[in-house]
């Protein structure tokens, strides 16, 4: 690694590091926000509890539901009542456990049962347990703003709790009577082995109260937060939409309502958090999307909340069924895959002028190598540093061409120096001794450079990978207890710009490694240039600033991957051949010093014959 290199690693962690800056908001920022939203009387309630219990959450959405439903002003003919009291069913598979409602007509609350939240509570995808998160909206004839998540549907299959098996399906279904006997039907499908829910919205006269001949499904609800670290959380939390092979991402960063509509069709909305999301489909041609977004600031704990929506619009046909595919889960790449082929583009795998090289890298390697070997091995930590011993063995070829450029540049450093000393007054003759020597030696300055500037790619996917992977979500390994956040050794008592408020461990080991194989390489030995010298510290220094807060997992693989590269360099500077290196040096500064000696000695002669004889 040479100077040029080092400069290099510079300028991209340097971009890294305005990149976090530029998304992090400042602490006035925040405070601007905070005292914003105090001086407004609309504050919204702060939501439920996430650990209530689920007795608790039918109590509170029962409760709930009456007090709406007396509240509730006249909506024409959708105003009458085929029911009048709410009713739970609970249905619980092998990966969750889902509470229907007649407030809507569908699922209040889902509790994944394979995953869990930082403080070991259930994770929980929606945040409201009063009514169902989904909600058919649209304008009726009687101009009327219908939104069927706050009207009582009838239960068609009232049984309270469903328990199935592998391998087992049940279905769910609500009606809606209104006054003149038209029916809207909710059927929902469940399959034990899936996070998918089909949905079938039957109208059979219902489409005759609908002006426009247009309606929307709507999932309300935000995701709430699952990791410790809240804000960090929020960057990844956004809505997105699907249409015309382009994938589209609506984030907003301001705190108010923003909203964003997608016209023609859609094949499907998300709303997502750092690890888990919740997708809309459509089996039929949709008409539009509508995304919004609500940011507004909690005063009780300064933390911003990111309440996002999606919303499919659909044109009435001859048909009256429409079916829609729910999705309702973590981002796990095998799950989203067999749902759609495009959703796991949502997971960010790298930057987007690196996603040409980091999707496929992520999809068709590591991931693969991740489910095989972590089912074999039973722990992720094991499976990260096998992976980096593999990769370490697959760039081997360009790795060691870099380490012998690096360790021959090192024996012909007191030649590259007496070169200095010999020309330091004339830089040009210099350089052109210096390019002389190298070829001399057969040694390609730019050799050490190209293979780690080749590198470049991979560091970034893992960069994100590691960050965005729910495979290494909560999955333990030494002393780190989730490697896909810090492996906090030392929590501080003020806080450092960029780096936190911690100390994690693995980042201290993997900046010790790095601090041994510069030195291992020769890099910053030289005592004349004492600026080289000093970047084998600052550089390991950014990279504990920058990595302290980033995922365990990530620096457990710098860590290996540089433990490896140090073996290996040693190894090479073991198998340098100092004294065959020099002799070819030597051989070719006598064969060139007996040239100059001719050149003097013709030059000499010539003088000679051109004084004149006595």
């Amino acid at each position: 690694m040479d100077r040029n290199t080092v400069i290099g690693f510079i300028l991209i962690f340097g971009l890294m590091l305005a990149w976090m800056y530029t998304t992090m908001p400042s602490q006035e920022e925040l405070e601007r926000q905070r005292q914003e939203r105090l001086a407004q009387d609309t504050i919204p309630e702060e939501q439920e509890d996430r650990d209530i219990r689920f007795e608790e959450d039918v109590t509170d959405a029962e409760s709930g539901a009456d007090e709406t439903d007396a509240d509730q002003p006249s909506l024409g003919i959708f105003g009458y009542r085929s029911a009048i009291d709410t009713v739970s069913t609970w249905v619980e598979t092998p990966l969750y456990r889902v509470r229907f409602t007649n407030m809507g007509g569908g699922p209040a609350s889902f509790h994944l049962k394979e995953h869990h939240r930082w403080d070991s509570g259930t994770v929980q995808l929606m945040s409201d347990t009063t009514r169902s998160a989904y909600s058919l909206e649209f304008l009726s004839t009687e101009n009327y703003n219908i939104e069927t998540d706050r009207l009582l549907f009838r239960p068609i299959s009232p049984e309270p709790q469903v328990t199935l098996s592998e391998g087992e399906n049940t279905t769910i279904q609500y009606e809606l009577l209104l006054e003149d006997e038209s029916r809207l039907i909710y059927t929902y499908t469940i399959d034990a082995d899936s996070y998918q829910i089909l949905l079938s919205i039957t109208f059979e006269g219902v489409e005759h109260h609908i002006s426009g001949r247009s309606f929307e499904l709507v999932w309300k609800p935000a995701i709430p937060p699952t990791e410790r670290d809240i804000e960090s959380e929020a960057q990844y939390t956004s809505a997105y939409s699907y249409a015309g092979e382009v994938l589209e991402e609506f984030q907003s960063t301001d705190e108010g309502y923003r909203e964003s509509i997608i016209t023609g069709n859609v094949s499907w909305v998300a709303s997502k958090s750092k690890f888990f999301t919740q997708i809309m489909k459509s089996q039929q041609p949709t008409d539009g999307a509508i995304l919004t977004s609500e940011l507004w600031m909690n005063p009780e704990d300064d933390i911003m909340v990111h309440d996002y929506s999606t919303a499919l619009r659909t044109r009435l046909s001859d048909t009256g069924s429409y079916n829609y595919q729910l999705y309702l889960g973590p981002l796990e790449y095998y799950r989203l895959r067999d749902y759609d082929t495009t959703a796991y583009d949502m997971v960010d795998t790298g930057f987007g002028f690196m996603r040409w090289f980091s999707d496929p890298f992520v999809k068709y390697i590591i991931l693969p190598f991740f489910a095989f070997i972590g089912d074999l091995t039973g722990n992720m930590g094991v499976t990260i540093i096998l992976f980096a011993i593999l990769v370490k063995i697959v760039l081997y070829p360009l790795t060691k061409k870099s380490f012998e450029s690096m360790a021959a540049m090192r024996e012909l450093q007191p030649e590259m120096e007496a070169i200095k000393e010999k020309y330091k007054d004339d830089p040009q003759k210099q350089q052109q001794a210096t390019m002389k020597l190298f070829k001399t030696a057969k040694v390609n300055p730019l050799g050490s450079c190209l293979p780690n500037l080749l590198q470049i790619p991979v560091l970034i996917t893992f960069w994100r990978f590691f960050q965005n992977a729910i495979e290494v979500r909560q999955e333990p390994f030494l002393w780190a207890t989730d490697l896909s956040a810090p492996d906090i050794l030392l929590n501080l008592p003020f806080t450092i710009p960029f780096m936190g408020s911690h100390i994690a461990g693995f980042v201290l080991l993997m900046t010790a490694t790095m601090v041994v194989q510069m030195r291992v390489s020769g890099q910053g030995n030289t005592a004349s240039n004492p600026a080289l010298k000093m970047m084998q510290y600052v550089l390991p220094v950014m990279l504990l600033v920058i990595f302290n807060r980033l995922s365990s997992g990530l620096s457990l693989y710098y860590l290996v991957y540089n433990a490896l590269s140090i073996a290996q360099q040693l190894l090479i500077n073991k198998q340098m051949d100092h004294v065959k290196l020099m002799e070819s040096v030597d051989k070719k500064k006598a064969k060139e010093m007996k040239k100059e000696k001719r050149l003097e000695e013709k030059k000499a002669r010539k003088e000679k014959n051109k004084q004149p004889v006595d």
